[in-house]
């Protein structure tokens, strides 16, 4: 059931905090945007491609957004907030994040990501380490950058535009604002599986896992809150790989994204030379 947990714990870190310098996006055009510019605030999509296409074409355009993240799995809590902007190989982000009773505050900028440990535990006796993205280095661990980067809401709709069917929309009011709100069912077979999870475990899916996802977007269509529920699925691939559920367990599961001051300026230090040490190999 760890495993499950663990392998659970990193696909949600992989969607939350995924590479802003990645290239990858959901498919947009001009068309997308300025359909979202003529949509009424009041009217609702009720397809996940079409309602992925709108957001995406204004997250493209602003560019940049603030974010906070919570997250509970098998009682393993992680929280953070931050800010950074999404454009490619200029992309820069600041980030820091609660984690076992443990800080960790982390800068992407300049093509590299700089990481400060908490105290005793970053190598060479200085503060922060330091990877170049484009290292050899940085390409054997691909996998752990994938789960450790700037937080993206674009890769979670890329998510949506993949493996979504909305099975709920409505308007409502969250933090004082009015927004739209569109229940999802993710099917995590053809999203692609869990962070962490090999071949091998991917084809062990059961089939029809659904993790429900809700997204709620504000007047302009960019999103403002995105949850996911891991719960009902991490509790289907521990009973298909032969782990027992012990009766009552709190597998707890969601995820909580909120996004804020979308388009607002973004500039990342970079920790001064003499703090810094390289990411031991």
């Amino acid at each position: 059931m760890r495993k499950t947990a663990l392998a659970a714990s990193g696909f949600a870190l992989l969607l939350a905090l995924t590479a802003c310098g990645s290239e990858s996006t959901p498919t947009t055009t001009n068309t997308a945007a300025q359909q979202a510019d003529t949509k009424p605030a009041s009217s609702l999509f009720n397809d996940a491609q079409e309602l992925v296409r709108a957001a995406s074409a204004r997250a493209d355009e602003a560019k940049s957004a603030k974010f906070t993240m919570q997250m509970d799995i098998m009682g393993m809590q992680m929280s953070g907030s931050g800010e950074g902007s999404f454009e490619g190989t200029n992309s820069q982000m600041s980030m820091t994040m609660q984690m076992m009773g443990q800080n960790i505050e982390m800068r992407m900028v300049d093509a590299a990501i700089y990481m400060k440990m908490p105290a005793g535990q970053s190598p060479g006796g200085k503060p922060w380490v330091k990877m170049d993205l484009n290292s050899a280095q940085a390409g054997e661990m691909k996998g752990m950058l994938e789960q450790s980067q700037q937080s993206d809401p674009r890769k979670i709709l890329e998510v949506i535009q993949k493996a979504g069917k909305i099975t709920k929309a409505d308007t409502v009011q969250l933090d004082g604002q009015e927004v739209s709100h569109y229940a999802i069912d993710l099917d995590m077979k053809k999203a692609g599986g869990l962070g962490g999870m090999t071949e091998a475990d991917l084809a062990e899916l059961p089939e029809g896992t659904i993790v429900p996802t809700e997204i709620w977007l504000n007047r302009d269509q960019l999103p403002v809150q995105i949850t996911m529920d891991m719960g009902e699925a991490i509790k289907k691939i521990a009973e298909k790989q032969g782990e027992q559920v012990p009766a009552g367990t709190n597998i707890g599961g969601k995820m909580t994204m909120k996004y804020s001051d979308w388009g607002a300026p973004v500039n990342v230090e970079i920790p001064p030379a003499d703090q810094v040490g390289e990411m031991p190999r």
